[in-house]
């Protein structure tokens, strides 16, 4: 062979060289790129995950808690049923105005009449005025 065949194959050679040291620099480059893909992808999996356990944990807080309203709201709508209404309320008042009790005697004041006594509180009647009442 002679030397320009040689110049052009050791020329070839060192282009391939070349070029195989870029390819080579270049998967270098795309290997550690990757690698800094896949942490990046695992941490924030990671944290992804984490987030998730969170989340579960507050539904099922916010899930005990909605329960919780539920048992109270029931046990507050049980017990409602045994008040009264206002309409009867309302009704039991005009009964009490209408029979208006504080002018009622008590036993101990119609003892005392039947016994020719005063009566205490703001009435003093005497025996002989009570069948003025009657």
């Amino acid at each position: 062979m002679d030397q320009n065949t040689l110049g052009q194959i050791s020329a070839l050679l060192g282009e391939f060289s070349a070029r195989i040291n870029d390819l080579e620099e270049r998967m270098r480059l795309l290997r550690e790129r990757v690698m800094v893909l896949d942490k990046t992808i695992i941490k924030q999996g990671d944290r992804i995950n984490k987030e998730i356990t969170m989340l579960k944990d507050d539904f099922s807080k916010i899930d005990n808690q909605i329960e919780h309203m539920k048992d109270v709201s029931e046990s507050i709508q049980n017990k409602s049923e045994d008040f009264a209404s206002k309409e009867e309320l309302k009704l039991v008042k005009r009964y009490m105005e209408s029979w208006d009790p504080m002018n009622f005697a008590t036993i101990s004041d119609v003892k005392a009449l039947l016994r020719g006594k005063k009566i205490s509180k703001d009435k003093i009647i005497e025996v002989e005025e009570w069948g003025k009442y009657q």
